[in-house]
Parts: C-alpha cells; sequence; structure tokens
C-alpha cells in the first residue's frame, strides 16, 4: 500500500510539472513546452476584446513570468477604449506582421492607446489613427519604439522622465499636435531617422522652466557643459508649425533634414543645444531662433531660402560657425541686451540674402573670418541699443572677413529701439 501510495504520488507530480510547463494559445490549445525565449500570443481578431485580440493578448503577457512576444497578424485592429497597459517586469515584444498592425482609435474617447510600462520592452510596427489624446505613453527605461507610426494624435509619444534610455526610430508622426513630447528629467533618449509631418504645434517637444539654484543641493538648468539628455539624428522635420522646440534641456540634434516649417525649424528658449550638420531650408519665419541660449553650438548647417532670418540668437551664448547660408531673407542677427556674454560668428560663408547678412545690435560679439558675398543689402549692419534708460553701444570685434559685391560692403551703423519682442 505504501509503494502504490508512493507512485500515484509521483505520478500526481509529473502531471501537474507537465501542465505548468506547457504554454497555450488564446483559445487555450497547447502549443508545446516553455523552451522559447519568449512566450509567443498571435492576434488574429481585430475586434476590441475576446479571444485572439490585442487586448487578450496583452492580458496574457502581462500574467506571464518571462519575456512575451505579442504579433500582430490582422491587417487592422479596432479598439472602444485604451488596451491594457504593458506591465510584465521581463519585457515584452509587441510586433506587426508586414501590412498589419494598423490600430483605429477612432472611438477612443480618452486615454492613451497604448502604455508600455515594462522595461526593455520593443514595440515595432504599429500603425495608431487617429488616437484623438496621446497615441503611446512610454513610462519604462530602455524601450524601443520603431517603425512606429502615429497620425492625428494630440501626442504621438509622450515619453516620461523613467523612460531614459528609450529610443524611437524610424517613425512616421504626422497631423499631430506634437509628434514626440519627452518630460523634463530623461536622459539618453534617441531619435534616429524619424519623421515629423504637419505637426500644429512641434515635431519635438523637450521644454522646462529654467531652474534657479539655490543651496548646495539644488538642480541648476542645463547650460555650459551640460551632457545631452537628447539626441535626434538623420530625421526630418516638414512642415510643422515649428520642427523642433527646446528649453533647458540640454539636445544635439545632427545630420537633420528641415523644409517649409511655418515658424520655426528649430526654437531654443533657453539652455544648452547643438545643431550640427544639418539642412534648413524654406522656413516662412525665422529658421534657427535662439533666446537666453547657454553654451549653444550651431555649426556646418546649410541654411537656404529661409524667408525671414536664417539665424537670431538674443542674449545668448552662443557660438555660429562653419555654416552655409544661402538666398535668406536675412543672414545672421545676434541680439544683447543684458549681460550674457558676446556671440561668436565666424568662419560662415553668407550669400544671395535679401536683406543683410549680419546684424549687431548692442554687446561685443567676435566677426571672424566670415565670406559674406553677393548680398542685396549690408555685409555688415552694427546697431546700438536704444533702451528707456539709454544707448547700449554695439562694440563688435572684426578679423578677416571678406565683405564683397553687397549692396553695401562697408560697416552701417544705427540705432535699434528695443522693443518687447525683437
Amino acid at each position: 500500500m505504501k509503494n502504490a501510495t508512493s507512485g500515484a504520488l509521483i505520478a500526481l507530480c509529473l502531471l501537474v510539472l507537465g501542465l505548468a510547463v506547457t504554454q497555450r494559445d488564446l483559445s487555450g490549445n497547447p502549443l508545446g513546452p516553455l523552451h522559447l525565449p519568449a512566450a509567443q500570443f498571435v492576434v488574429t481578431s481585430e475586434h476590441d476584446a475576446g479571444p485572439g485580440t490585442l487586448r487578450d493578448a496583452i492580458l496574457a503577457a502581462d500574467r506571464l513570468s518571462s519575456r512575451a512576444h505579442i504579433e500582430i497578424a490582422v491587417e487592422r485592429v479596432m479598439i472602444e477604449s485604451a488596451l491594457p497597459a504593458l506591465t510584465n517586469p521581463h519585457g515584452v515584444d509587441l510586433d506587426a506582421r508586414a501590412n498589419a498592425g494598423s490600430i483605429d482609435a477612432e472611438h477612443l474617447t480618452s486615454g492613451a492607446v497604448l502604455q508600455v510600462n515594462s522595461p526593455a520592452t520593443t514595440v515595432r510596427g504599429l500603425k495608431l489613427r487617429n488616437p484623438h489624446g496621446t497615441g503611446v505613453i512610454v513610462n519604462a527605461a530602455s524601450a524601443v519604439l520603431d517603425s512606429l507610426t502615429v497620425s492625428d494624435s494630440k501626442v504621438g509619444v509622450l515619453l516620461a522622465p523613467t523612460a531614459s534610455g528609450s529610443a524611437i526610430q524610424h517613425g512616421t508622426f504626422e497631423h499631430d499636435e506634437t509628434g514626440v513630447l519627452a518630460e523634463p528629467g530623461i536622459h539618453d533618449l534617441t531619435l534616429t531617422a524619424d519623421t515629423f509631418h504637419d505637426s500644429t504645434r512641434a515635431g519635438f517637444w523637450f521644454v522646462s522652466a529654467a531652474v534657479q539654484a539655490e543651496g548646495p543641493h539644488a538642480p541648476a538648468a542645463d547650460a555650459a557643459g551640460a551632457r545631452e539628455r537628447v539626441r535626434i539624428v538623420d530625421s526630418t522635420f516638414a512642415e510643422n508649425a515649428a520642427g523642433v522646440v527646446l528649453a533647458n534641456q540640454a539636445t544635439l540634434v545632427e545630420k537633420s533634414h528641415f523644409t517649409a516649417n511655418r515658424d520655426s525649424a528649430v526654437l531654443v528658449l533657453g539652455g544648452a543645444a547643438r545643431i550640427e550638420d544639418s539642412e534648413i531650408r524654406a522656413t516662412q519665419g525665422t529658421a534657427i531662433s535662439v533666446t537666453s541660449g547657454r553654451a549653444v553650438h550651431l555649426a556646418r548647417n546649410t541654411l537656404a531660402d529661409n524667408k525671414a532670418t536664417a539665424i537670431m540668437a538674443r542674449d545668448s551664448d552662443v557660438t555660429i560657425e562653419h555654416n552655409e547660408l544661402t538666398h535668406d531673407g536675412v543672414g545672421i542677427v545676434a541680439i544683447v541686451t543684458q549681460d550674457a556674454g558676446a556671440p561668436v560668428i565666424r568662419d560662415n560663408t553668407i550669400t544671395g540674402a535679401s536683406g543683410d547678412a549680419i546684424v549687431v545690435i548692442a554687446g561685443a560679439a567676435r566677426v571672424e573670418r566670415n565670406q559674406v558675398t553677393q548680398n542685396h543689402g549690408a555685409a555688415l549692419r552694427v546697431l546700438d541699443l536704444a533702451t528707456a534708460s539709454g544707448r547700449v553701444k554695439a562694440d563688435p570685434h572684426l578679423e578677416a572677413n571678406v565683405f564683397k559685391g553687397n549692396g553695401i560692403d562697408t560697416p552701417v551703423s544705427g540705432v535699434y529701439p528695443l522693443k518687447s519682442t525683437p
């Protein structure tokens, strides 16, 4: 009897073990032993809820004690409410097959379409249509959004400070209010080969108020020497209200393309930034505008056919060097209304401006080794600043510039009356 009892107990244990190591699909059918690195669920229904749906797959993935893989095999998914957040602590790979993965959020009245709360999660190939609110919220570190499309949203992707180390690559953001919004505090965020088109506010928005340091442990705003929190590489910004808007969050924009943006291509409203090796064309307003910037570097950019001013810097520690400006309204304008350091304008090529090539208003800007030719206005216009309390002299340092074939080659002096907005 004792041996029979022992045998029955062993058989029962083997049965339980067999059940524990067998995975099942969304209909409860066995799929084989759990020997793969990630349990896989395939979305085969376009409905909002029920067996085979994306909602059911996410709920199942969140219950796992291992990494999960969700594959969308249907062309379109209709949702009536926000999808469950991805919360699997081991991460989720959410992929859409070719010609699949279009999520129609037309009837979603509140909440984000998808929240990523699982670290090291990948979302690949999804197309979010008409989210009205936010497309994707990323709350977890090291997420990768690959080949994501979001259109007609208020915010395409919202990245919380906890999303540090994340990447958005090969994404398309169209007709959104803001394509990608990064919240203050995030770091090591990379955007690569993304396209932003017709955003009514901005393609990329990364803004915080300036922080005044008070005491030894108070945080300081990004300034000289600050490590860049965001890197935007090889991305395209076309026909947005503004391409990139930055304030007090150190950011690098490089090898990117800006075309026909309405108000500005790049707007820096404080803090550090680098705009390098990029091409900016046909902006309706000021192409690059910097106000109260600290350690701003504008280098090796091509600016052409911008209707207003190509580069304007006000009260900023800014270096503008090795840029090529062609057929803009006005070339470079540097305004100093307070003690903000001396702007550096050197080794630039400026030609074909319909107005002046370089305008210096107050302060002691360094204007060195620029090639200024064939502009319709003055090669250099130097203006004292007239304020209610008196006049602030413009006293630029000029060295080895070439002024040739302009409407006026000799520097022109004058007075600029201070207004609340230049």
